[in-house]
């Protein structure tokens, strides 16, 4: 999966069908075409209820209206289950069954460096291993590559690694942190 923006609070992710763009992420730093794999900058304004973005291509301006109802926010923080810790052990997240691990995470982020994700590794305050914005995980890389995005009870995270936890359970999570 490639990076899109490096810059990913706030996110709004839409579906738009008109001037080649079939599915974009937005941030007030810019629009990534996903499909055509083209960069375009964007001025994005809220009205009352409606987004107005102006998008620069090499096809010209182009002023697009979307009403807020159909624009989705994306924000991981509204999970309201229970949250995995280290004296819980297991949770059913929002992706299904979390569990933790506490390894070194050199060579797996050696591994995402080679697939091109050059977002800085770092631990946050509460434990969780992150890289760039989103908290390391692992998962059954058949059913989400490297590189995916999933929603865990801690946040937003990103699948760098995979386990023999996923021959009983393919849909689990395994949720890097430094308890």
């Amino acid at each position: 999966m490639k990076k899109i923006l490096s810059n990913r609070k706030n996110q709004i992710i839409c579906l738009i069908i008109a001037l080649e763009i079939t599915a974009c992420s937005f941030t007030g730093a810019g629009i990534y075409n996903i499909s055509n794999e083209r960069y375009m900058n964007e001025q994005t304004q809220l009205s009352n209820s409606v987004v107005t973005m102006t998008l620069a291509s090499v096809a010209g301006n182009h002023k697009i209206l979307l009403d807020a109802n159909q624009v989705q926010t994306v924000d991981s923080k509204r999970w309201k289950g229970p949250v995995l810790t280290k004296s819980r052990g297991t949770i059913t997240g929002p992706s299904g069954k979390e569990t933790y691990y506490n390894l070194n995470m050199d060579g797996v982020v050696s591994i995402m460096r080679g697939i091109g994700n050059d977002d800085e590794y770092w631990v946050r305050d509460d434990g969780c291993k992150m890289l760039g914005d989103y908290i390391m995980v692992a998962a059954d890389l058949s059913i989400r590559p490297r590189g995916s995005l999933v929603d865990t009870s801690l946040g937003k995270g990103i699948v760098c690694d995979t386990g023999s936890f996923t021959n009983s359970n393919p849909y689990q999570l395994d949720i890097a942190v430094s308890w």
